[in-house]
């Protein structure tokens, strides 16, 4: 029984990307984070469970995957398709163009999924990239999530800024930037740092700490924005790391 303990969990990482889909799709915004929530946490029990029961799996991995790219790739994309084709259209009131007003709300929101096509790639790398067993090479899926998910969620709640036009606009047009730089990180050669070891040891794990304690003041003073900047911190700091790795070796 103890070998299906990990699926189960990592199942439960599927079903709440699931949730978390339909609740973006009726527009039930916050329950959008505790679901992702949930799965992040179940995500992170399912392989620390499997190696402390022993019962590791290929078809665990194959699992962990394919329940990832549901709800830290396809969620996400949905998320930025959702800022992209809110209610108050990017070019209205620049242009009355019929053709201009279908093109703006049925094909930019799409630019969305962008960040889901990289999700699936860098899925699949992960999968046979055997680097990856400590660090990570670009960045994972579930930070590119929660960087999304700060940005979704702060457009969503936050009404007074929503309803302000040129916030409105900008956030847009964000939207349809942030796919881009996200794919590129997804699957760049570029060494992320986990959180994984012992974040009190301040020689081994300077940066790790660094990035712990700098996400308390965004995530007090940010509000959900805070969410997005952590992950931004996180690059900073695997950028950092990396540097003075290289002039210690």
């Amino acid at each position: 029984m103890k070998k299906h303990i990990p699926n189960s969990l990592t199942l439960l990482n599927l079903f709440c990307g699931s949730c978390g889909i339909v609740a973006c799709l009726q527009h039930q915004y916050l329950l959008i984070p505790i679901f992702i929530g949930v799965a992040l946490l179940a995500d992170f029990l399912d392989g620390f469970v499997a190696r402390l029961l022993k019962v590791k799996s290929d078809l665990g991995a194959q699992l962990d995957s394919l329940a990832d790219m549901v709800t830290f790739g396809v969620l996400p994309g949905i998320m930025l398709f959702s800022i992209i084709n809110a209610k108050s259209d990017l070019l209205q009131g620049i242009s009355s163009s019929e053709t201009t007003d279908v093109f703006t709300q049925n094909q930019l929101p799409l630019l969305g999924f962008i960040y889901t096509l990289f999700a699936c790639l860098r899925l699949a790398k992960f999968n046979i990239d055997t680097r990856q067993t400590v660090d990570f090479i670009g960045l994972n899926t579930p930070s590119g999530a929660i960087f999304i998910l700060g940005f979704y969620m702060q457009y969503f709640t936050d009404w007074n800024l929503r309803d302000n036009w040129d916030f409105s606009i900008y956030a847009k047009i964000a939207a349809m930037i942030v796919p881009f730089i996200l794919a590129f990180l997804l699957v760049a050669e570029f060494r992320m740092f986990s959180l994984k070891g012992n974040p009190f040891s301040w020689k081994q794990n300077k940066f790790r700490v660094l990035l712990l304690l700098s996400a308390i003041p965004q995530l007090i003073f940010l509000k959900w924005l805070g969410l997005s900047t952590v992950i931004l911190s996180y690059i900073i700091f695997a950028f950092l790391h990396n540097i003075f790795e290289k002039k210690s070796v």
